[in-house]
């Protein structure tokens, strides 16, 4: 007789009589047993099997383990069968440190390496509370860049939400665009997440002093001082991609809305929009469209620091860093609207197996990118008429490089073929960056 365990599995009632928690040292009892509370619900060993998976991924989201793992127990007591669940658990370090040295060289507009560095305290309150501290320090002239101090606790229920509050202070040069400046901050927020849909929301108070530099534009000089801006953000996506370096199919749906006017010197409401498609064609090339779309209305006033910029190899190849939009003056202040659509095909190098570990971290890189800029001027048709008018397009090849699966290098050889004249193209024709979003 050959038993069908599947559908014993699937049909046969059961009843969890006990959840044991084994590994626990610092975390508190109630916390883990919200966490697995739900094991109690299952009616079928399938149930309990569906539930195990959520019961890890809830004390995972803690971040005060290493390791969670279950087991199934069935003792019979009088003829009848009771079910055991044991959770064993590792409690990981309350302390972490780590030393990174990066480059956000098309973030802050400095080429030079940055030295990372911080410290996490897991745990802190023995409810999966963390307290992180982090500062950047830039190699060059060991000067304090940017420094943070931020404290989050997960909730366990529906959405997976977490709280968290950073104050932070932030340095960025912008020498060759006529300013630096410095801005000290104040935010707190709610995140929440489920399968693919992410959304933040976040309310921020910054303080930012921008500076200009040697020879500073008219353009900049009367952007200079001390200003204050309060504003509410959004942001939500829907995410099915396989991989955020090197997608092979999925789709990329991300909304971000902010309303500056609650205090402060600033009032605005900004809207950007991003859409992105990438499927897999035969022998592996893996195609790839994205298109942006973002307006700024102003119902008072503004800063340059909150305006659209586009160019450079994160979002426009074959354009100088923020190059597309130059003023006559040569001062760089960004617009109010941007729109921008991307083609991008990413083959494997003709000379590796799909095996060879190198092929996933190299490809060949061809792309296509066209885009505008333009200002919110009152007359929203105009406004958009404008954007139509004097195309930016550019295309080229390259090859990419995979990160350890969180950053993208790319170095291209660029053709800007539709530019402007105030524009400030790739001169040598050569251009490379990385960086964590590419568009």
């Amino acid at each position: 007789m050959v038993l069908d365990t599947t559908n014993l599995i699937e049909t046969k009632p059961i009843r969890i009589n006990r959840v044991d928690i084994v590994g626990l040292k610092r975390t508190k009892d109630d916390v883990v047993k919200n966490a697995t509370k739900c094991l109690f619900d299952s009616k079928t060993i399938s149930d309990v099997i569906a539930k195990t998976v959520i019961v890890k991924r809830n004390l995972m989201q803690l971040e005060c383990f290493n390791d969670v793992s279950a087991k199934l127990d069935v003792d019979s007591v009088n003829g009848e069968d009771r079910y055991y669940v044991t959770i064993k658990v590792e409690e990981c370090n309350w302390i972490k440190g780590h030393v990174k040295l990066i480059s956000d060289a098309h973030f802050d507009n400095n080429p030079e390496p940055k030295l990372s560095t911080g410290v996490s305290f897991l745990n802190l309150f023995c409810r999966g509370e963390k307290l992180n501290l982090i500062s950047d320090i830039y190699s060059s002239n060991k000067k304090f860049s940017t420094g943070s101090i931020s404290f989050t606790k997960p909730l366990i229920t529906l959405f997976s939400p977490y709280l968290y509050t950073t104050v932070f202070k932030n340095h960025y040069d912008r020498n060759k665009f006529g300013y630096s400046f410095d801005e000290y901050g104040l935010n707190a927020g709610l995140n929440l997440s489920h399968e693919y849909f992410k959304v933040n929301l976040l309310w921020e108070g910054v303080a930012r002093d921008l500076k200009y530099a040697h020879n500073a534009p008219f353009g900049i000089r009367e952007q200079l001082g001390l200003t204050m801006k309060s504003s509410v953000k959004m942001m939500a996506s829907y995410d099915t991609r396989d991989s955020a370096v090197f997608p092979s199919y999925g789709s990329l749906i991300q909304c971000c809305s902010e309303f500056a006017g609650i205090g402060g010197s600033h009032e605005f409401v900004k809207n950007e929009f991003t859409l992105q498609q990438t499927f897999t064609t035969i022998l592996d090339f893996a195609v790839t469209g994205s298109f942006s779309f973002g307006v700024l209305d102003k119902f008072g006033t503004s800063s340059i620091l909150d305006n659209f910029y586009l160019g450079g190899p994160l979002t426009f190849r074959g354009f100088e860093e923020c190059g597309v939009g130059k003023k006559e003056d040569g001062s760089i202040t960004g617009s109010s609207m941007f729109w921008r659509f991307n083609t991008h095909l990413h083959a494997p190098l003709p000379f590796l197996s799909k095996k060879n570990k190198l092929s996933h971290l190299i490809k060949i890189h061809l792309f296509m990118n066209s885009g505008n800029v333009g200002n919110r001027l009152g007359n929203l048709t105009k406004d958009l008429q404008g954007l139509i008018n004097n195309v930016r397009l550019s295309y080229g090849a390259g090859l990419a490089l995979n990160i350890n699966n969180l950053m993208r290098f790319e170095i291209n050889y660029c053709l800007p073929v539709y530019y402007s004249n105030n524009d400030s193209i790739v001169s040598n024709k050569n251009q490379w960056g990385f960086g964590l979003l590419f568009f």
